[in-house]
C-alpha cells in the first residue's frame, strides 16, 4: 500500500505494537508492559534480546535478497542494542528513555555495478513491500532516493540509493522495555568476542553470544 511520504511516516506506527496500551499501561514492540519486564531477571532479558536479534536478522536477510545475493558490506556490528527514547521508530512509548528502553538496528551497504542512484533502482524493494502488504513511502533529494516501510509488527526498513553508487539497507526495531539498558548492553558486550566481518552474504550473521559464554573483563 503506497502512501505519501508525510502520511506513511506519520501514521504507519499506529499499526505497530510499541506504544499500544492495554489496561492503561503502554506496551512495547513485543507486547510487554514495563511492569511485566520489571519481573524479569537480567538473564531472561538477555534471552529475549537474543530472540529479537534473530528476528531482525531474518527481516534483513529476506529484504537483501530482493536486491542482490552478492556480498554486502557491514557498517558496524549488529549484536549490541541501542539505547531507546524519543525519536525512535514507531508509535511513541510513553515513559521510555535511554535507561529503560532499547532497540536493534542492523544495516548493510552495496555498490552494484553501474549503480547511479536512479530512483527506478528502488523498484525491487518497493515491489517487495507491495507483496508484503506493508505501508511505505518514498522521498527524493538531489543526491539520494529512499523508500521506507513499516511492517506493522515492530520493524521498519529503509532502502536508500545514492548517486555515488552506494546503496544501503537498514532495519530498525521499535522500542523494547528493559530494566537497565546499560546493564543489558554490558551483559551482551562482555560475552561478544566475535568481530563483525567487513562483508557477508545475505543470511550470514554475527553470532549472538549465549549467557553461559565467558564474561570478558
Amino acid at each position: 500500500m503506497v502512501l505519501s511520504v508525510v502520511a506513511v511516516f506519520a501514521v504507519a506506527g499506529c499499526t505497530s505494537g510499541a506504544g499500544s496500551a492495554v489496561g492503561g499501561e503502554p506496551r512495547d514492540a513485543a507486547g510487554l508492559t514495563q511492569a511485566e519486564v520489571a519481573e524479569l531477571s537480567l538473564e531472561e532479558e538477555f534471552g529475549l534480546a537474543a530472540k529479537r536479534y534473530s528476528e531482525i536478522e531474518s527481516v534483513l536477510d529476506e529484504a537483501q535478497l530482493q536486491v542482490s545475493d552478492d556480498a554486502w558490506r557491514w557498517n558496524g556490528g549488529d549484536v549490541l542494542p541501542s539505547a531507546g527514547g524519543p525519536g525512535s521508530f514507531g508509535e511513541p512509548l510513553p515513559g521510555a528513555d535511554g535507561d529503560k528502553s532499547y532497540y536493534f538496528r542492523v544495516g548493510r551497504t552495496l555498490r552494484p555495478e553501474g549503480a547511479s542512484g536512479a530512483v527506478a533502482n528502488l523498484e525491487p524493494m518497493s515491489s517487495y513491500f507491495d507483496e508484503k502488504g506493508w505501508k511505505y513511502g518514498t522521498r527524493e533529494s538531489d543526491t539520494k532516493s529512499e523508500v521506507r516501510a513499516d511492517t506493522g509488527d515492530g520493524w521498519w526498513l529503509t532502502y536508500t540509493v545514492r548517486d555515488n553508487g552506494q546503496y544501503s539497507l537498514v532495519v530498525y526495531s521499535e522500542l523494547y522495555w528493559t530494566n537497565d539498558a546499560g546493564e543489558l548492553r554490558l551483559a551482551i558486550g562482555k560475552r561478544d568476542v566475535t568481530p563483525f566481518p567487513e562483508e557477508s552474504l545475505p543470511g550470514e550473521h554475527e553470532p549472538f553470544p549465549t549467557w553461559s559464554d565467558p564474561v570478558q573483563p
